[in-house]
């Protein structure tokens, strides 16, 4: 007798405007077989306001499945306001058809997607992020295939609402560009005592400036909430004259250059993050004795504080998956679903869940288009000497990743060792500003020679100190503090990507390439063949590699 297989659809997104990174997984049997992100469907990027139908429907096309092979649709949602009838009815009306809908809490579901994939018997587990269901951040222990919260954190006390209060503050989009501060951090100039005259205690404090107790508040004073604790919409601020007054000067207008004050404010914010971030690590540690840490929720996009909390003596290792965000909570909220049904939970060690296409639908898309191309039998080993040639090229390849960060299959591929590439890839290809920074993408064997106390990352989650003997070597995605966002690349995860890199270490004697996404800022990365076209002729890539087939200007 044949035993039925169990699909489980996870899913993430909502109806209203400030639900974001819409997207949908399916698991069969407790196994990830397909996930995607709505945002690359649609091309906007956050997918802002609605439920991942076009996710959904790839899902179940990859499985070769219709709705109603699914058993349950699972949604991180436990208080949203009539959410299982909203899901009941939107199911009926887009696929005819809807499942039994089950609904989990937000950052149970944060917790879910780290600690059940990370491959550790126990840890310590930290979800933080803006808000989710009126929680911020919880502290749990993972432990027996059970999770156990700790403490938890409501809104206003929110680490996520501190550091997008500042990303407004210096001009920038709450939500969306919290990582611009993170890479504008290492301008600042912690020796000027003059132009950093806080750090931030007085916004975001913890008891008896350093006590051990595990807490830590927001000065309400300083926030704008509205009636019902929700934040206002995104186009207003979160901050009040409160705060401004603590600071010497207005926010920053978008066109208003950066100079070194606004400079050094973001740096004092990215200090006071990690100080809070190991201040809930220390209670943490003392509560479980663990030395594993599991990170997930939109905070947890922070690579730098990621450092700090792996450097920390309370820390042994460190996990995270490629969607801490909440792009990840369809996978998470499938994943508690699926401990219910007794299903084990396969470690996460590869991105590629999304959408391929065949070099038969590449060509016939280069047809259309009337594009000049080649196909190449070695893409790998051409697209190396290309690069190697000073060329900035497009590599889309394979199933699509899933997360924010391009990991070798819709990436541009840059050689790392050019100090000009930075400056021509910010300004010719990505039309972005001079001060962000880009990754490195190095073969896992060879990882330990360029970066300091380098552990396995495949995921671009943490930063690690580039050796100073090996600063010069690879400046393009050497920050200025010297520290890079590796992504560490084995064979077993993604050979072709893998082939690229060891030719071009072949070419060049460096084992790394600099990779950054398939986009430009802004728009989301590039999901079809469509989208890679349209990308690289309006920007000033030199080549794109898609699939065996290769395209140059």
């Amino acid at each position: 007798m044949v035993v039925p297989k169990m699909y489980i659809l996870g899913i993430n997104g909502g109806v209203r405007s400030g639900n974001q990174d819409a997207s949908a997984c399916l698991l069969e049997d407790g196994k990830l077989i397909a996930a995607a992100e709505e945002e690359r469907f649609l091309r906007i990027k956050f997918a802002n306001g609605v439920l991942p139908k076009n996710a959904i429907k790839f899902c179940l096309e990859f499985a070769n499945i219709s709705i109603h092979d699914v058993s349950y649709v699972v949604f991180p949602g436990l208080t949203y306001s009539n959410i299982r009838g909203i899901l009941e009815t939107y199911f009926k009306f887009n696929f005819g058809y809807c499942p039994e809908v089950r609904l989990v809490d937000h950052h149970m579901a944060h917790a879910a997607s780290v600690y059940y994939t990370s491959g550790l018997e126990e840890s310590m587990i930290i979800t933080t992020d803006l808000t989710g269901e009126g929680k911020s951040t919880t502290l749990c222990y993972g432990a027996d295939e059970k999770i156990s919260v700790l403490k938890e954190f409501r809104v206003p006390d929110s680490l996520g609402i501190f550091y997008s209060m500042v990303t407004q503050y210096l001009g920038f989009q709450r939500d969306s560009d919290e990582y611009k501060v993170m890479g504008l951090s290492a301008y600042g100039n912690r020796s000027n005592s003059d132009a950093i005259k806080n750090d931030f205690s007085w916004l975001l404090s913890l008891p008896g400036g350093n006590g051990v107790k595990g807490d830590y508040s927001l000065n309400t004073e300083c926030l704008v909430l509205n009636q019902d604790n929700r934040t206002p919409p995104r186009q207003e601020p979160l901050f009040s004259d409160k705060f401004l007054s603590k600071l010497e000067r207005p926010r920053r207008l978008p066109d208003v250059p950066i100079d070194g004050y606004y400079k050094n404010i973001a740096r004092s914010a990215q200090e006071h993050l990690e100080k809070v971030a190991l201040h809930l690590l220390e209670y943490l540690h003392l509560k479980t004795n663990s030395r594993n840490l599991c990170i997930a929720g939109g905070v947890a996009l922070n690579v730098l504080m990621n450092q700090k909390l792996m450097e920390s003596k309370f820390v042994d290792n460190i996990y995270l998956t490629s969607v801490p965000g909440d792009n990840g909570l369809s996978l998470g909220a499938a994943i508690l679903i699926a401990k219910e049904n007794g299903f084990k939970i396969d470690k996460y060690q590869k991105p590629f869940w999304g959408p391929e296409y065949s070099n038969e639908q590449i060509e016939y898309v280069l047809t259309r288009a009337k594009v000049r191309f080649e196909r190449v039998k070695n893409i790998s080993k051409e697209v190396a000497h290309l690069v190697s040639q000073r060329k900035i090229i497009g590599w889309f390849q394979g199933r699509m990743e899933l997360g924010a960060r391009a990991l070798g299959s819709r990436s541009i591929i840059s050689d790392p060792r050019d100090k000009d590439m930075k400056d021509r890839l910010n300004k010719y290809v990505k039309f972005r500003e001079d001060f962000r920074p880009f990754a490195p993408s190095v073969l896992e064997e060879n990882a330990s020679e360029y970066f300091i106390n380098c552990k396995y990352s495949p995921f671009m989650a943490i930063t690690f100190n580039v050796k100073p003997d090996k600063v010069k070597e690879i400046p393009t995605p050497t920050h200025v503090d010297n520290t890079a966002r590796i992504q560490t690349v084995s064979k077993h995860q993604n050979e072709l990507y893998y082939g690229l890199i060891r030719n071009f270490e072949n070419e060049s004697g460096v084992p790394i390439v600099t990779n950054t996404s398939l986009n430009v800022m802004n728009q989301p990365i590039c999901l079809s063949p469509v989208d890679a076209l349209s990308t690289f002729y309006s920007t000033g890539m030199d080549g794109l590699a898609i699939g065996d087939s290769l395209i140059l200007k």
